[in-house]
């Protein structure tokens, strides 16, 4: 009976440093990424963009993104901090969710976390919507320096 309490306890105790050296190896280390403002509202009118979580590492997809929400009667990128990206040194993540019926909607980028395999987006909807009856798409685009790694949106 005592050598199978033994067993037992053992047993236990190498399943636990077991376990505990697993878990050291699958936590990895997390760097939070700063990143700056460049634009978050709504578009509206005929600005409308497909629903998209991108990273923009060229100019040619900033252009391409900022004449498909500019046109006659919106200007969107007029309220953005600055339109002018050196992509040499930054990149940016941009965010863009469904056009709503109504508006009051968000879409947030609330963390960026570098890995060793990847960059992670974090994203929330922080405001649900329902509040004017004008037909809304919430953005959200910010700039962090540039980092050669797949972009992970969660």
């Amino acid at each position: 009976m005592k050598n199978h309490l033994l067993l037992l306890l053992c047993s236990i105790f190498f399943m636990t440093i077991s376990c505990r050296s697993n878990n050291d190896e699958n936590m990895e280390s997390k760097n939070q990424i700063n990143f700056q403002l460049i634009g978050k509202g709504n578009l509206m009118g005929s600005s409308y963009a497909p629903p998209q979580n991108t990273a923009i590492t060229n100019s040619t997809q900033w252009n391409n993104f900022l004449n498909q929400i500019d046109n006659s009667s919106n200007h969107p990128s007029s309220s953005f901090t600055e339109t002018n990206i050196d992509f040499n040194q930054f990149m940016l993540i941009l965010v863009i969710d469904s056009v709503y019926p109504n508006g009051g909607h968000s879409v947030d980028i609330m963390t960026v976390d570098e890995n060793a395999q990847n960059i992670e987006v974090d994203v929330e909807k922080l405001l649900q919507g329902n509040v004017t009856t004008v037909i809304t798409q919430p953005y959200h685009i910010v700039k962090i320096p540039k980092i050669l790694k797949p972009v992970i949106f969660n």
